[in-house]
């Protein structure tokens, strides 16, 4: 089994612990009151991401590529349409880095990305689990490195269309924590020092949010 569909797993177990150890408290503080009809509503909230970003492939046996831990911050905001569907949407800011190397240089690259996925939710024990699923787009995807005080384009990392699936759990009223795979459907064109490559990443992320 690959890594990240291990570490996938562990998310998506891990919050179905924290889903059923607070059930109970759910019943005691519920969001949504059983005897009160639901009403079309929304919700807004912030949040900041550790995202890790991996390399499923890449057309060069030359260039060897290390990503590293990258941080992010977005602002959510969702359509209740029921009382366990949701639709909703955010725009989130990334920034992270790639160490790249070949047999003649060695660099840091800087990545810097913003996305804006598209979810379909479905919300569970009492509006407190969500599980999302849709479209990501990355409006935006750039690396760059220097060499020589001089900077140099290495290409987006990240491709234009993505399909993202989210789990997350909220903790009390205000706070929810979210863990995120997002797979790349098309590659990027990248290149190094001459050498142009094509490359597919995906990415990992554990967030926490702050929702009002």
């Amino acid at each position: 089994m690959k890594c990240w569909l291990k570490y996938l797993l562990v998310c998506v177990l891990a919050t179905y612990v924290c889903a059923t150890g607070s059930s109970a408290s759910a019943q005691q503080m519920s969001l949504y009151p059983q005897n009160e009809k639901h009403k079309v509503s929304t919700e807004m909230g912030i949040g900041v991401t550790g995202t890790y970003s991996g390399i499923m492939g890449a057309t060069t046996e030359n260039v060897a590529l290390r990503p590293k831990m990258g941080i992010g911050a977005k602002l959510d905001f969702a359509v209740i349409l029921a009382k366990h569907f949701a639709i909703g949407t955010e725009v989130a800011y990334g920034g992270g880095s790639i160490d790249v190397a070949n047999s003649r240089l060695e660099r840091r690259v800087r990545t810097n990305s913003i996305d804006i996925p598209i979810f379909l939710s479905l919300r569970l024990a009492d509006q407190k689990v969500h599980i999302s699923l849709g479209p990501q787009f990355s409006v935006m995807s750039k690396a760059e490195y220097t060499n020589n005080g001089e900077k140099m384009l290495f290409g987006p990392i990240y491709p234009t269309y993505n399909v993202a699936t989210e789990v997350g759990v909220r903790l009390g009223k205000y706070f929810i924590i979210k863990a995120r795979y997002v797979h790349p459907l098309q590659t990027t064109l990248n290149q190094y020092e001459g050498e142009e490559f094509s490359l597919r990443a995906y990415r990992i992320s554990l967030g926490v949010g702050l929702i009002f």
